[in-house]
């Protein structure tokens, strides 16, 4: 039995494992293309003759537009990779912005989503999820999630309907898909717009179809951790022209257009904003887009290693994927009643032999003091305080003890299933594990184990 790294033995890996960054000789073609031309944006954020016929028309007519050397929908590279993202989904509108954070508030303003308005979203996230709510001055309602896929579980949804409720924002998290199914059923009952938060999850399918095209707008990040990456930025996609003139609008200072033909309802939410995607990240993304398939295959391969060699290790619960996932972390679920050794201690263990493990997010959405405190603009507690909103909702430990339990007690996250990493990285993966579980006795009764570093 091999000494543990923690207590002064050899680790298992010292090499860090690879970024999720994969580069190529595209990236470069298609960035000095961008730099040769000295286009860097070509967003005009004013009213020309064509602006309807510019807001209303599909990606894939956008990308040969040549009406102006400037236009509403942006440069020649923005437009090529709305296009393809468009033709790669299936979907009509792909626009492009500058994070899905942005595409979140996007999409949620698009939607006439405003103060006084309730969107129903799951307590298990990143907080963008939650505060791309918070934008439009809507409020968000946290739900529990299912535990068998950590995506929001539909019985309570239906729960927390109220006569406020406008929208549910369906997070697919880790890859897994939601039950697109029932969230229909539910939003189709109440007339709910859904709206797809895919940031961890592009390429996943539901039942046949990807997710993102499901609801009424889905949402992508690209973000440098991304299954692919453009650093920052972000995709949101749709086949309701209308939705898709607004996201396109409120991307690019959209109070610019309107003129006094327009109605009420054709105004609302036309806030200026700047989401705007420059060119030098479209370059990146066009390149990027072309690798997702091989960056998803290689997540898959990689998982379903790890699942295959870690299944029968006592103490843990390997994930069971449906048909269509790809997985974009790899969660196992950690049980201490049957192992007596506490959770800290066998990560700790774990990034001793050079395996960078966490226990998910740090806490739950709605245990961050912004929602706990109901502050986020000015000190009067807006927008829960607004008159319009009428109603006293609280956040607090406890709303959501499934999610709570998994994420306090269970949760074991290995990141770097992302391609060039392959099987003879997991293979050390699954090394350490079985190293750290063939000591178990030692780990139960050792001290306590302080936090190491370790390498991303």
């Amino acid at each position: 039995m091999s000494k543990l790294a923690i207590f002064g033995g050899v680790p298992v890996r010292e090499e860090p494992f690879k970024t999720s960054v994969v580069v190529d000789e595209r990236e470069w073609e298609y960035v000095k293309q961008i730099l040769e031309k000295r286009e860097f944006s070509r967003f005009m954020g004013s009213p020309s003759k064509d602006i309807e016929k510019q807001l209303t028309m599909s990606s894939v007519e956008a990308e040969s537009y040549e009406s102006q050397y400037f236009t509403f929908l942006g440069g020649k590279m923005v437009r090529r990779f709305e296009a393809e993202f468009a033709k790669k989904f299936g979907v009509p509108y792909a626009i492009s912005v500058n994070s899905a954070t942005s595409g979140l508030s996007a999409a949620l303003g698009s939607a006439g989503i405003g103060p006084g308005d309730e969107v129903i979203t799951t307590c298990m996230s990143f907080n963008a999820t939650a505060t791309s709510i918070l934008l439009f001055n809507s409020i968000p309602v946290f739900v529990d999630v299912d535990c068998k896929n950590y995506c929001l579980d539909p019985n309570e949804i239906e729960k927390a309907i109220t006569p406020k409720t406008k929208a549910i924002l369906v997070v697919h998290l880790l890859g897994n898909a939601a039950d697109m199914d029932a969230i229909m059923k539910i939003a189709k009952r109440h007339n709910l717009i859904i709206i797809e938060d895919c940031a961890q999850s592009p390429g996943t399918k539901y039942k046949g179809n990807y997710v993102g095209t499901i609801g009424d707008i889905g949402v992508f990040s690209f973000q440098e951790t991304k299954n692919m990456t453009t650093g920052e930025g972000g995709m949101v996609i749709t086949k309701n022209p209308l939705l898709a003139k607004k996201i396109r609008l409120i991307r690019n200072h959209g109070e610019s257009i309107p003129d006094s033909s327009w109605d009420e309802d054709s105004l609302v939410n036309i806030v200026g904003m700047n989401f705007r995607m420059t060119e030098l990240t479209a370059a990146l993304g066009v390149a990027q887009l072309a690798k997702l398939d091989e960056n998803n295959r290689v997540r898959t391969e990689n998982t379903l290693f790890l699942v295959d060699k870690l299944k029968n290790l006592s103490g843990v619960s390997v994930p069971v994927y449906k048909s269509g996932v790809v997985p974009h972390v790899f969660p196992l679920l950690y049980d201490n009643r049957v192992t007596g050794v506490g959770r800290q201690k066998i990560l700790a263990a774990l990034r001793a032999e050079g395996i960078p493990v966490g226990s998910g997010y740090l806490r739950l959405m709605y245990e961050n003091p912004l929602f706990l405190k109901k502050i986020a603009y000015g000190r009067e507690q807006c927008p829960w305080s607004c008159h319009l909103y009428n109603y006293k909702r609280e956040y607090k430990s406890g709303d959501c003890p499934i999610a709570e339990n998994i994420l306090r007690e269970k949760f074991i996250w290995f990141y770097h299933i992302n391609r060039p990493n392959g099987i003879d990285e997991m293979k050390d993966v699954v090394s350490a594990f079985e190293k750290v579980f063939e000591n178990i006795e030692f780990l139960r009764r050792s001290a306590i184990v302080a936090e190491v570093g370790y390498k991303w």
